[in-house]
């Protein structure tokens, strides 16, 4: 009798151990969509947009891929951001048809074609961190325009998206990352999507005497109805038919300094320094704390503001 009794204890042990694993492996609806951006040109400021087309790629609209535009050196094509460059927040971007404009202070208008043509460019290496692709240097008036603003020689630079990219896969980092081979991206600094939790920043800044904005993080999908940093623990998501794999915790440098309406690092690298605090974990560096996750697209649809978002948890 006791044989039975320990037997059904166990079948019935298995079965909830069973039910609740695939409880946690079902979607589950974790929060909504509040906020979307577009950073078409890498360290300048983004579009706040209602809808964004996510392809294998990054985001889209009406023409422009996220990230796919960078400024770098003349001499030798070394990519330049606002860990540089911080007067670079200041650079705005805007869609015109068939063109885009770029703004600065103090700066007449650049027009360019929004889809610059292989026949119309030279093909030009620019080197992005440890990565070396052929990219579009889009001419010298681009090149005069970013250089009288910087004060530097520059050039723009350009990768269509059917030109060679980075593949988030042979990305070298001191700890393991879950990206496969054909994630794939232009001038992120990992891989081609960012998104994080509005109640995540709502808790940093509590802690800060002077808050930021998510435009500090430059993620492209805000997430609001969570509790702070829950999408950590998400492992797939889905908004509308759009797939994505959580690939790596988003790690966080000096560029969350730049005040995006300024153009300047806070002399008291905030809020860097209080990320440092609270929010570093092994295996990952303590000078680079997690703040939201970083995300490959494996299905791609059209997202919008207000689209509800579920993910499968880890």
């Amino acid at each position: 009798m006791d044989n039975i009794l320990l037997a059904l204890a166990g079948t019935s042990f298995f079965k909830y151990a069973a039910y609740m694993y695939m409880s946690k492996r079902s979607y589950q609806c974790v929060g909504t969509v509040s906020e979307l951006y577009l950073y078409p040109v890498k360290s300048c400021k983004g579009l706040k947009v209602n809808s964004l087309r996510c392809t294998r790629l990054g985001v889209e609209y009406d023409g422009m891929y996220d990230r796919h535009w960078v400024f770098a050196t003349e001499k030798d094509g070394q990519w330049i951001t606002q860990r540089q460059e911080p007067r670079m927040a200041l650079i705005s971007i805007s869609l015109h048809g068939d063109e885009v404009h770029f703004d600065a202070p103090g700066m007449t208008t650049l027009k360019l074609p929004k889809d610059p043509k292989k026949d119309q460019c030279k093909v030009k290496k620019v080197q992005v961190k440890m990565d070396i692709i052929d990219s579009l240097d889009c001419g010298t008036e681009a090149a005069a325009w970013i250089s009288k603003f910087l004060g530097r020689k520059m050039c723009l630079h350009y990768s269509p998206s059917d030109m060679e990219k980075r593949d988030a896969v042979n990305a070298q980092k001191l700890w393991s990352h879950d990206a496969k081979k054909g994630d794939l991206f232009a001038f992120s600094d990992y891989c081609a999507y960012m998104m994080l939790s509005q109640s995540g920043l709502d808790e940093l800044n509590n802690r800060l005497a002077e808050p930021v904005t998510c435009l500090n993080f430059r993620s492209n999908i805000i997430v609001k109805g969570c509790p702070p940093y829950d999408e950590d623990e998400w492992d797939v998501i889905k908004i509308r038919k759009a797939k994505f794999r959580n690939i790596d915790a988003c790690t966080r440098c000096i560029l969350t300094t730049v005040d995006p309406f300024k153009g300047e690092k806070s002399k008291d690298e905030e809020p860097l320094k209080t990320l440092q605090t609270y929010r570093a974990f092994e295996p990952y560096p303590p000078s680079k704390p997690l703040f939201g996750i970083h995300l490959a697209n494996d299905v791609e649809d059209v997202i919008h503001v207000g689209d509800p978002i579920y993910a499968i948890r880890k």
